[in-house]
């Protein structure tokens, strides 16, 4: 995305404005049916065709330089096409009158905010209701955590779960998307998808369970690397806003987190550090309120680079 091109042909859209309007979009029906049957999801599609990739050439008999070359040559082609298929659909959406509805709606589905929070005031009732039980099946969704772990924690354990998991989900699956579409729009935006679901799809847990090859070892270096790389200025993005955020909470210590920020901490502790004075009880609701206006920041910001892009 030129910041010095027009917006477009007849028809066309600022990709900016786009952005504000999927924030919009799925702030209100974020965590509801967005995804319809015959638009399938876009992640699930690429974590199928990463899991098919590993079977084929992960395997057993072959060396740990071996799979660690195969897996840096699938990363880096996958990497390369995602950037090309952004490219093209860019060339798509900016010079075919009304095409930028697509890219509007692929934005739509590939930007999480509501969905998180919905998942996160969820654990809040089940709390509430006194069922760790219940709790813990909610948090499931949440968390990156193995289920032994998750079956294993108290009320205080299942809280810290979750103020890890809504700082981790607002960085990676909110900041993340908003920060590479804005820097690159279309192409930046499927790189960063494109490496975040590999990354997820070749961890450990996620090889096992699909019994593509002997874990995912040293063919997953390449992937986590590429993952690692461009997860950076969205986490550390989102630690500066959520550690902003709290500062408009009763309780919340942004300065906690700018602190933690400058040792190198990452946005799945930021909210501990910034709700640590903040009474157990309360700090569940107290989190979800500094995301939502973590969320009213990026926002904000983006409305902000609209109009110094339109030059107002």
């Amino acid at each position: 995305m030129s910041w010095t091109a027009p917006p477009g042909a007849w028809g066309a859209a600022d990709p900016l404005f786009l952005l504000l309007i999927a924030l919009g979009i799925e702030g209100y029906l974020g965590g509801r049916a967005l995804r319809f049957a015959w638009t399938g999801n876009p992640r699930r599609a690429l974590a199928v065709l990463c899991l098919d990739l590993a079977r084929r050439l992960n395997r057993h008999e072959r060396t740990p330089a071996a799979r660690r070359r195969r897996g840096a040559l699938v990363a880096g082609s996958l990497a390369l096409a995602a950037l090309a298929l952004g490219w093209v659909a860019g060339l798509i959406t900016r010079h075919y009158p009304f095409a930028w509805t697509l890219e509007l709606f692929l934005l739509v589905l590939l930007i999480d905010q509501r969905a998180t929070w919905r998942l996160g005031a969820a654990l809040q009732d089940a709390l509430a209701s006194g069922s760790l039980v219940r709790a813990r099946e909610v948090l499931r969704p949440l968390t990156v955590e193995a289920a032994a772990e998750i079956d294993s924690l108290d009320r205080g354990g299942i809280i810290g779960a979750a103020l890890a998991a809504l700082g981790r989900r607002f960085a990676g699956r909110l900041m993340a998307p908003v920060v590479w579409y804005v820097a690159l729009g279309l192409p930046g935006l499927l790189l960063q998808q494109t490496a975040y679901v590999m990354a997820a799809t070749l961890s450990m847990g996620a090889v096992q369970k699909n019994s593509a090859g002997p874990g995912a070892g040293p063919y997953g270096d390449a992937a986590r690397s590429l993952a690692r790389a461009v997860a950076w200025p969205a986490d550390a993005l989102g630690v500066l806003l959520l550690s902003f955020a709290a500062a408009f909470v009763p309780g919340g210590r942004g300065a906690a987190g700018l602190r933690l920020a400058f040792r190198g901490g990452g946005a799945d502790s930021v909210l501990y550090a910034a709700l640590a004075a903040v009474g157990a009880p309360l700090r569940l609701n107290r989190a979800l309120v500094v995301f939502a206006v973590a969320c009213l920041i990026n926002a904000g910001l983006i409305g902000a680079l609209a109009l110094l892009r339109l030059g107002v």
